[in-house]
């Protein structure tokens, strides 16, 4: 698909471009040497705002790309799960993921940096305790089931990236987290449409007018992470001063832009601790 084609190009970390020193990654990443950024787009809300270190966004979002990459490993490995029509798509997805994490784990390592351990991902919810409730049914078993996880996880990580966005010093790796971004606003709109395909009342971006994706109540955390506030039809100018929308988006004889297209047309960030409760789910 050209689509996938056009995502392994987005995907690419520049060849060419030249490792950061040890010391300035050190004292972008390490707690000990890095205070907490202030923010540097004031049209964020402040719930929104990081406070997070370097360190804190880049082992976050490496958690995000690993939970990523195993949930596409263990799919294509479920005998039957993916049908062979979109199998390459999911593997091209599995190598977007892979190079993202690689990229975030090689920062860290040129850093001097503690690298997290590689958790044992469980899809089912259940933390690899058999006696615990699954908190998501069939994920390995139904291609719907399956779907429905992957877009919230893509959700999310749209969320996350646009945080951090904000947080990340080094260039190099702002540069590479802005292109990976992209990458996964893609993933989102493509599996939000294989499941649009199968008759789910989706739209290609996150839009209150999406059916419910229904999930136990201890599982809601992955929902409000996922996609939780972006009906907002609220933004900012500067802090405490909303673009004024009604006095301008009038789409004839005064009658104002619908609210969902507004809230469609934007992004919302996510919090790194409401991120982290989602993440935790599959650890």
């Amino acid at each position: 698909m050209k689509l996938i084609s056009l995502l392994d190009q987005l995907a690419a970390a520049p060849a060419t471009a030249a490792p950061a020193p040890r010391r300035a990654l050190l004292a972008q990443l390490g707690r000990a040497a890095v205070a907490a950024l202030p923010l540097s787009a004031a049209a964020l809300p402040a719930a929104a705002a990081p406070t997070d270190t370097s360190y804190d966004a880049v082992t976050q979002l490496l958690l995000l790309e690993r939970t990523q990459v195993a949930l596409y490993t263990q799919g294509l490995a479920a005998t039957g799960l993916i049908p062979t029509a979109q199998t390459a798509d999911f593997q091209r997805l599995l190598a977007h993921q892979t190079q993202h994490a690689a990229l975030l784990l090689k920062a860290l390592q040129d850093a001097g940096a503690i690298v997290p351990a590689l958790p044992r991902f469980d899809f089912s919810g259940r933390h690899n305790v058999a006696t615990n409730p699954e908190l998501f049914p069939a994920v390995l078993t139904s291609y719907d089931a399956f779907l429905a996880l992957a877009q919230q996880l893509e959700d999310l990580g749209v969320r996350i990236y646009k945080t951090y966005i904000f947080t990340i010093a080094d260039p190099q790796l702002l540069r590479a987290a802005l292109r990976i971004h992209a990458v996964e606003a893609e993933h989102s709109a493509h599996i939000r449409g294989l499941r649009k395909g199968r008759g789910a009342v989706v739209q290609y971006w996150p839009s209150e007018e999406d059916a419910t994706i229904v999930r136990p109540t201890a599982a809601q955390g992955l929902t409000t992470a996922a996609t939780g506030g972006e009906e907002t039809g609220v933004q900012y100018v500067t802090p405490g001063v909303p673009v004024p929308f009604a006095s301008f988006l009038l789409i004839r004889a005064n009658t104002a832009i619908h609210d969902p297209a507004l809230a469609e047309a934007f992004d919302e960030p996510v919090s790194s601790t409401v991120a982290q409760t989602a993440l935790n789910l599959f650890v």
